[in-house]
């Protein structure tokens, strides 16, 4: 079974909106503007995929990146990306 079909309706919306986003992530405060959700909303998803369980052992669906960006309100805030997720590496010429 995907990933996917486990996740509840705005999990799954969260969950697209940072995966969609790749490497440069999203902060909650980006998905609040998009989704038009309130924050406790979507403080609450980020929580619950953050803190994902598979079989009763932690298996994040995601991560904070370990940079922050500013919010509306100019305030700090982390950016999520897939659990996991790195950055591309420069392709090496002549393969």
């Amino acid at each position: 079974m995907s990933i996917e079909a486990k996740l509840g309706d705005l999990q799954l919306k969260v969950y697209d909106l940072i995966r969609l986003a790749g490497w440069d992530g999203k902060t909650t405060d980006e998905i609040e503007a998009e989704t038009g959700l309130t924050h406790q909303s979507v403080s609450a998803r980020v929580n619950e995929l953050v803190n994902w369980k598979e079989n009763g052992k932690p298996a994040p669906l995601i991560e904070r990146r370990g940079i922050t960006r500013k919010t509306r309100a100019g305030r700090g805030a982390g950016v999520y990306v897939l659990a996991g997720l790195m950055p591309a590496n420069d392709r090496v010429r002549g393969e």
